[in-house]
């Protein structure tokens, strides 16, 4: 039956007056009470049911007492119902209320444990757009060639140096790898790529590979070249390069796209397996495990809650769940298959709505195109300034048929699974739109939410062809930071930079937006993200294109529940609203009252996952 609003305020009177004879005794339960009282009212006063009906589906669990109750801060619950809240009461893993102090008060007993927030900030857990787990826990066991401010790396002589450190520190067995990674040409003082000659300086004998902080191209030493049975007979790939010595078919070393793969995922894979045959049936070794712990422990850290593998291998799948297996992810991972590896119809056997034991398979990654630092990527007009060898160049794509593009997106809408496209370049941004129109065009539906990844270059056509689709955005918004200047001087020039990742734009077309690190390729730091896309400030102090700038709402709600919903889970996550998980972050300062410029300073106090702590800052 329906329950009056005559019934709802008696109710509340009765517990008020029980709660001030006794505040701790457990509170009345409310839908079968108000059933029964609401027929002893209706005698009374005469009232009828269809008076302002409300609802008599309020949750059991919202009825009986909490396990945890947080109060005395300030809490941003991302729900534009109800976006503050003076307390939140967490049960099994799950709010039961979010709301007045006086409210939470109903839902405590002597067992209750009251959380004093002591003036900090709570919000819901931070949800991973897009990074690379596993990668980010393979990159532990190599030499770190980032650039400041993740590494030391400023020149190809400190390269060098590291190299060396790391071949004396632990030198690889016969056949295996010496791997550096993350150094980033843009930051270096001789302004250009390590090639083989820098690396055969190192070592003519140990074969040699340095992975480009994109993952999007490597270096090989001359030892690596033989291994990898590249020669100047070898022809590029489909979708890739090697690189050559000016006037010479001679590889200088440098592998960029799908010329890098053949040589890299198995290296790759070795750290990801920790020393097991996988293939045989092995499990993972613990070595790998135990960077994936650290990995995690890292985004926890960061405050995230909910993370991703956007670019799943084999073995970054047995990885995962291993890990799922022996109940050691302390948070959500989600894992999509790179379609370099798995087939459209593999993934859909993969593919789950749930977790288990924190793990499940989210669906599939097409690349289209590379990076922009190194540039790979695909756009519509040339590269600002051409390079010697040079004419009109403007990157290339990685799938150049579109009818295998459209056919293959396509697959995925007709076997149920989700599809994300890496789309860097406004033309791979094109080649996306078309193929995510045919699609939809072929197979109808709803909720399919394809998330288009980085597209930096996303032009004002293109964002009004994408608010009639079913999609999402998500930007790489780190660039804004770290290569702003150098984007502005050499990649895109003053104009194409100052649009860069231009999320103001498709939030008024009402895209759903959300921003991302890209793990390993930048550092774990949504605070950082926040700030780079209120602020959009470079390294030198220069604001690039202001227009585009979002305000600070916007970019909590991109870390959130916005990255909720384009992973369809914005049901259980994304905000502090009754009945969803309690996934939540305290913050040192509110974000949404300090100094926009101090936004990056804000410190993560505690990470709690369904109710339990998983990280506590100087624990």
């Amino acid at each position: 039956m329906a329950i009056c609003k005559q019934c709802h305020q008696a109710h509340d009177q009765l517990v008020n007056a029980v709660q001030l004879v006794a505040p701790q005794a457990a509170p009345i339960p409310k839908p079968n009470f108000l059933a029964a009282l609401c027929c002893f009212v209706m005698l009374l006063s005469g009232c009828s049911e269809s008076e302002e009906p409300v609802s008599a589906a309020v949750p059991v669990a919202s009825w009986v007492p909490a396990e945890s109750i947080y109060f005395n801060g300030e809490i941003i619950t991302m729900n534009d119902l109800q976006p503050e809240a003076e307390a939140v009461a967490v049960l099994d893993g799950k709010i039961v209320m979010a709301g007045d102090y006086a409210d939470a008060k109903a839902h405590a007993d002597g067992h209750t444990r009251w959380i004093d927030l002591a003036g900090k900030t709570l919000l819901p857990g931070f949800f991973d757009a897009h990074s690379h787990a596993t990668l980010t826990a393979a990159k532990l066991a190599v030499v770190n060639t980032d650039p400041p401010p993740a590494g030391s790396a400023n020149s190809i002589t400190s390269i060098q140096r590291a190299l060396r450190d790391g071949l004396a520190s632990a030198p690889p067995e016969v056949g295996e790898w010496l791997i550096g990674w993350g150094y980033d040409n843009a930051m270096l003082e001789e302004g250009r790529h390590p090639t083989r000659d820098d690396l055969d300086k190192v070592s003519l004998t140990v074969p040699i590979v340095l992975i480009h902080f994109s993952s999007h191209q490597v270096v090989l030493n001359s030892k690596g070249l033989e291994l990898a049975d590249i020669s100047a007979d070898s022809e590029d790939p489909e979708g890739g390069r090697i690189l050559r010595f000016s006037d010479s078919r001679e590889p200088n070393g440098i592998l960029q796209e799908n010329a890098q793969y053949p040589v890299v995922l198995p290296i790759l894979d070795g750290l990801l397996a920790g020393g097991a045959d996988v293939a045989a049936g092995e499990a993972p070794g613990e070595s790998a495990l135990q960077r994936m712990d650290y990995a995690l422990q890292e985004y926890a850290a960061a405050g995230f809650t909910t993370v991703t593998e956007m670019g799943a291998s084999r073995l970054s799948m047995a990885l995962l769940q291993e890990m799922a297996r022996q109940q050691r992810l302390p948070l959500d991972v989600i894992a999509f298959g790179f379609n370099k590896i798995f087939t459209v119809e593999q993934i859909s056997a993969l593919y789950a709505e749930d977790y288990r034991n924190h793990f499940r398979v989210g669906g599939l990654k097409v690349v289209l195109d590379g990076g922009s630092p190194g540039r790979t990527a695909y756009l519509r007009e040339p590269y600002f300034k051409q390079f010697s060898g040079e004419k009109d160049y403007r990157g290339y794509p990685h799938i150049q048929n579109q009818a295998e593009l459209n056919a293959l997106v396509e697959s995925n809408y007709r076997a149920g699974t989700p599809v994300h496209i890496h789309a860097l370049g406004d033309a791979a941004l094109d080649q996306a739109i078309e193929a995510v129109q045919a699609a939809e065009t072929a197979v109808p539906g709803e909720g399919r939410r394809t998330q288009l990844i980085h597209i930096q270059q996303a032009q004002g056509d293109q964002l009004d062809k994408l608010a009639k689709l079913d999609v999402t955005l998500t930007f790489q918004v780190a660039h804004n930071f770290y290569f702003g200047d150098f984007h502005r001087d050499f990649i895109y020039g003053p104009a194409r930079t100052a649009r860069l990742n231009p999320a103001r734009e498709a939030l008024d077309r009402g895209l759903s937006v959300t921003i991302h690190h890209d793990s390993p390729v930048h550092p774990i730091d949504q605070m950082m993200l926040i700030w780079a896309s209120v602020n959009r400030v470079t390294r030198t102090g220069k604001v690039i294109g202001p227009e585009q700038k979002i305000t600070v709402m916007d970019a909590l709600k991109a870390s959130t529940l916005s990255a909720a919903y384009q992973f369809s889970e914005e049901d259980t996550k994304g905000s502090i609203e009754t009945g969803k998980l309690a996934d939540f972050v305290i913050l040192s300062d509110n974000p949404l009252t300090v100094d926009p410029m101090m936004l990056k300073d804000i410190l993560v106090m505690e990470t709690i996952k369904e109710g339990k702590t998983i990280h506590r800052k100087g624990s």
